[in-house]
């Protein structure tokens, strides 16, 4: 039986989630496989030695990075340490760039060969890092179609696998089976309130989705609120918001995505869970809150400077507005049905609203809440458009999965040997 170890650094929930499924199916294939590095719940139940948890170190905003720093720092050095020893076969790096693209460098110093799963967006960044990732990445999964062009033709090797969420949210439900299953009336208007991963974006967001849920209510009595944790760890500031809110939202660990197939309209905070939603084809709006400084930095400094003019925090419009040009794309489907949902900073049609920082208010939230729940043109619009979404992120032959493509680069990289990886000097 072949052995391989793998090295694996997801630093937030949803890279857990993916490298997670991507691990199941590499010990199916290859069943001495080892793995190590640092993940979160899923990737330990998928059989990975965790050095650290991506909680130790997962940050949102300036404030917060500041308060973990050492964390952050000891888990960084023992990283560094691992690959360094030369113990491990491959070096896979998902998403989280701003640590991930530092230890690259290193596992190319040490002929560790690094298959980089979940791009780092460089399409988001006007002086992008494509320099620095051909120099130190030997392969790209992409998971977003659009990015394997953009990195062939920076000349690294790359690959679209899909999303794992396409195979994960089946497209076809039966809603009213999963309502009794999680405990939920079938019978009932649902909404989802899905405030994020991060104890601090919770702690910001909730509140104020509550209360959106409140003024809904007063409207429409008999609706009923359900909110999908994202980790157990997070029930003790979940339910206490919840429970000052006085507002009665049920509280899941069913996982998000089945949530909000179970669901008829939501509120999504920005990040994975709004493609989950996407897919789950939940008409819903995306909220997103940071701390005043971060945001300020945000939106005064680094975007200016650094990012792309026309860039979006949902995914759901960073998809469709890739596809802009076709007449069947998510945002011709909304302009054709005579809905022009704007950006609040450039006025730009988007597909899904965007609510942000000061934007977002109990009254906001509650108004799109109103409009998902009275406008079926502009659900059905949405759902069509959902509908667009999924069949552009599914692997285009359901073959060339990211666990195949890790397989296929340990398998060359052992019958050529170190010296063939090794390439140019990191830099």
């Amino acid at each position: 039986m072949t052995s391989y170890s793998l090295l694996i650094l997801a630093g937030e929930a949803s890279g857990d989630y993916h490298a997670a499924a991507m691990l199941n199916e590499l010990t199916r294939i290859e069943p001495g496989i080892r793995a190590r590095g640092i993940g979160g719940d899923m990737l330990k139940q998928a059989g990975m030695e965790l050095l650290f948890h991506y909680r130790d170190i997962n940050t949102i905003g300036l404030n917060e990075g500041l308060a973990r720093l050492r964390s952050i720092f000891h888990a960084y050095r023992t990283m560094k340490a691992e690959l360094q020893q030369g113990s491990h076969d491959l070096f896979v790096p998902v998403d989280y760039p701003d640590v991930n693209l530092r230890l690259c460098r290193f596992a190319k110093e040490a002929q560790v060969p690094v298959c980089y799963y979940i791009s780092p967006q460089v399409w988001a960044w006007r002086q992008g890092r494509m320099r620095k990732i051909a120099r130190r990445v030997d392969r790209m999964m992409t998971i977003f179609p659009f990015e394997e062009a953009m990195y062939r033709v920076a000349g690294v090797t790359a690959d679209f696998v899909g999303h794992t969420m396409v195979r994960d949210v089946p497209e076809h439900v039966d809603k009213a089976a999963i309502r009794r299953e999680l405990g939920l009336d079938p019978d009932k208007y649902t909404v989802a309130l899905v405030p994020g991963s991060r104890p601090a974006e919770i702690r910001r967001v909730l509140s104020h989705m509550c209360e959106a849920a409140r003024l809904n209510a007063s409207r429409f009595p008999e609706t009923r609120f359900v909110l999908p944790l994202a980790g157990e760890h997070l029930r003790e500031t979940v339910e206490s918001l919840v429970a000052r809110s006085g507002v009665p939202i049920s509280v899941s660990s069913a996982g998000a995505a089945r949530v909000m197939a179970a669901c008829d309209s939501g509120l999504v905070t920005s990040g994975t869970a709004t493609l989950q939603a996407a897919l789950a084809g939940l008409p819903h709006a995306v909220v997103y809150v940071m701390d005043g400084f971060s945001w300020w930095l945000a939106v005064r400094i680094i975007k200016p400077l650094l990012m792309a003019s026309d860039v979006h925090v949902a995914i759901a419009n960073v998809l469709a507005i890739k596809e802009e040009s076709s007449p069947h794309g998510p945002l011709q489907e909304m302009l054709a049905a005579g809905f022009h949902i704007p950006c609040q900073e450039c006025g730009r049609p988007l597909f899904v609203p965007e609510l942000l920082q000061d934007a977002v208010t109990p009254e906001e939230l509650a108004r799109w809440l109103e409009r998902f729940r009275t406008e079926q043109a502009l659900t059905e619009a949405m759902q069509r458009g959902f509908f667009r979404l999924r069949s552009m992120l599914a692997s285009p032959d359901g073959t060339r999965t990211p666990a195949r493509v890790v397989i296929e680069t340990l398998r060359e990289s052992r019958s050529q040997g170190p010296e063939k990886m090794k390439g140019p000097r990191a830099g």
